[in-house]
């Protein structure tokens, strides 16, 4: 007999249903409560399968006579549908025969007693029934597990060879992509090369234009030769002075040179004229000279940004000048440093200002009327500096080095354009308090140029 193995965990109530044809017997009483069994006895083979649906036991035990059949009954059983489906035990006198085991196996049958047999027995077997089923499901769930993960895996490498086909793909169209951009790479550099190579050609033959109609103005109307030079010299210094970019300095240089351009227009005879022999008609002709010039240079693109510089070259900084009657800061900067400049050269050549202290006298005449002060103040210091001679030297100042008793050597302006003070003026104590206060509100030029 086998027995129990203590050290296992013993199994709970189990329900008994004992499907027999015999009659009543004293044996059945050791499957008791105290044993570990809820029992529940059927002697009716055609009621067992409607008890058993009913009481859903864990266990099931049918015992017959030799000559009675329970084909019948286990083959209702396995059909039943049971919550848990129940161990089915044949209990009979004899193991049976190997072919006859195979039978009731197939049949739905999981184990055999032994007449005689013992509750302790029973629930060994069933323990090791329960076991096997318990494997037996362990394992169909690992099959299903299984199964599963075989097909998701089947499905990941579809999926993979699919991602990797579009990878592919991908890489080729990115590569087509690549190739492109570094086609189109290619030609924009080859296109900036040829744009580079126009703009050079483009520049040249604008600086041939510029200086055949440069050549053309010295021949036709420049009275004092290099005038368009010496006025694209004084201009760029004022320029640099006031800070101006290099891109409109350029504009500024290229104005310089063409701003006599318009008097093209006017007639041979009337340029041969001096100012006080010509007709009010005629020095009309002579102030609209620039708004012509600028028409004429405003038709090619490469030369607008100077044409405008030379239409407002005869705005005057009290607004009587022309075309447009434009007052100080109305007037472009750059225009007022061009007629600056070309009052600058006009005035150096005339032969009756004889020193450069008369020259700066009649140049301060200028400031506010027909320049803009802060104009003349600059002009002042180019004066001095490329004019200046053993009879008239200068030495320039900080403004705390000034002194009673020094004499300036050019007129003095705030950067406002307000002038404080003439050239050859004696400075006093306070006319260097009057410098230092208005420095402080309106900055003035940092160095002021003394006669030495």
């Amino acid at each position: 007999m086998i027995t129990l193995n203590d050290k296992k965990k013993p199994l709970e109530l189990v329900s008994l249903l004992f499907v027999h044809g015999i009659a009543e017997r004293e044996d059945f009483k050791g499957f008791s409560k105290e044993k570990g069994f809820v029992l529940e006895i059927c002697m009716d083979f055609q009621s067992a399968p409607d008890l058993a649906k009913l009481k859903q036991p864990d266990l099931i035990i049918i015992e017959s006579d030799d000559d009675v059949s329970f084909d019948h009954l286990i083959k209702e059983l396995s059909e039943l549908k049971f919550n848990f489906k129940p161990a089915v035990y044949l209990s009979l006198a004899e193991y049976p025969v190997p072919g006859l085991r195979l039978k009731f196996l197939r049949e739905g049958v999981d184990d055999f007693l032994i007449r005689p047999f013992s509750p302790e027995e029973v629930k060994e077997k069933l323990r090791i029934s329960l076991d096997r089923k318990n494997i037996s499901q362990i394992n169909h769930i690992l099959n299903q597990t299984h199964v599963k993960t075989t097909s998701y895996l089947k499905r990941f490498k579809i999926e993979l060879k699919q991602a990797k086909t579009e990878l592919y793909e991908e890489r080729l169209a990115l590569n087509n992509a690549l190739k492109q951009i570094n086609q189109m790479a290619n030609e924009r550099t080859r296109l900036k090369r040829e744009i580079k190579n126009l703009k050079e050609t483009l520049d040249g033959n604008m600086e041939g234009f510029s200086e055949i109609l440069s050549g053309l103005i010295k021949t036709r109307i420049e009275k004092n030769r290099g005038h368009g030079e010496r006025v694209a010299q004084i201009a760029g210094f004022l320029a640099e002075q006031l800070k101006i970019d290099e891109k409109k300095m350029t504009d500024l240089r290229k104005a310089a040179m063409l701003h006599e351009i318009g008097l093209l227009f006017v007639p041979e005879a009337t340029l041969q004229k001096e100012k006080e022999e010509r007709s009010d008609f005629e020095n009309g002709l002579f102030l609209q000279y620039p708004v012509k010039g600028a028409a004429l240079l405003s038709s090619c693109t490469e030369f607008f940004n100077c044409a405008e510089i030379i239409r407002h070259m005869n705005e005057n900084a009290d607004g009587t000048g022309k075309p447009d009657g434009m007052k100080k800061k109305y007037i472009p900067l750059l225009s007022r440093i061009l007629a600056g400049a070309d009052v600058f050269d006009t005035l150096r050549e005339e032969r009756v200002i004889s020193s450069l202290e008369k020259f700066l006298i009649k140049l301060e005449d200028y400031s506010g009327s027909r320049l803009d002060p802060m104009i003349v103040a600059l002009l002042e210091k180019y004066a001095v500096l490329h004019m200046g001679s053993d009879a008239y030297c200068i030495k320039g100042k900080g403004i705390h080095q000034l002194e009673p008793g020094m004499t300036l050597g050019t007129a003095l302006f705030t950067n406002t354009g307000t002038k404080l003070f003439s050239a050859n003026t004696l400075l006093t104590q306070d006319a260097i308090d009057k410098i230092k206060k208005y420095s402080r509100e309106y900055p003035v030029d940092e160095t002021v140029y003394i006669r030495v």
